[in-house]
């Protein structure tokens, strides 16, 4: 009995060490995801500081906030089903318990205040609201000078909104985040 015990216990071991890798995995693509979104708002933001003319382009911050910001909770609900799993299924079955995942689940924050000051609110939503409001007045300002409306004048106007779409949904993405912050 002992031996089927000890075979039962190495056997939930190495799921969890499965396990724990792809934790680690998606980790690490998150942290990809991050790096990759702050290298493509940086190239936006350069290609539109490059000319007077070139500012339209930030109305593609909110598509890019928004697409990263889905991959990354799509990530952390990933990472927090896998513990789940392991905190509910294998932590029971192996002698002293595995620890981590019941860590991860108490250091979720206590307060509203917590949640809405955490840096990825100003990474995805809040980048996409500053190129919204910096477009906005470049938008009027060009209309209210007396110039004949460009036809780029009439693109920013139909992508607007749905830049706007695209930057409350990145706040809804992240504000789906269960990650310990």
């Amino acid at each position: 009995m002992i031996q089927a015990d000890q075979d039962a216990w190495a056997s939930h071991l190495a799921e969890y060490s499965a396990l724990r890798s792809e934790i680690n995995t998606r980790i690490s693509l998150q942290h990809q995801v991050l790096a990759l979104h702050m290298t493509a708002v940086s190239v936006v933001l350069s290609v539109a500081l490059s000319g007077k003319t070139r500012w339209p382009v930030l109305l593609v911050i909110p598509f890019i906030a928004y697409t990263s910001s889905e991959i990354l909770a799509s990530l952390f609900r990933t990472v927090e089903g896998i513990a789940k799993y392991i905190d509910e299924e294998l932590n029971p079955k192996v002698p002293g318990g595995l620890g981590w995942e019941s860590w991860l689940v108490h250091q979720k924050p206590t307060s509203e205040v917590q949640k809405m000051t955490h840096p990825y609110y100003l990474l995805f939503p809040g980048i996409s609201v500053i190129s919204l409001l910096t477009v906005f007045p470049l938008v009027w300002g060009g209309r209210v000078s007396g110039h004949q409306p460009a036809a780029s004048f009439w693109m920013v106007i139909s992508a607007w909104p749905f830049a706007a779409v695209f930057t409350v949904l990145s706040f809804k993405a992240i504000r789906r985040l269960r990650a310990p912050f």
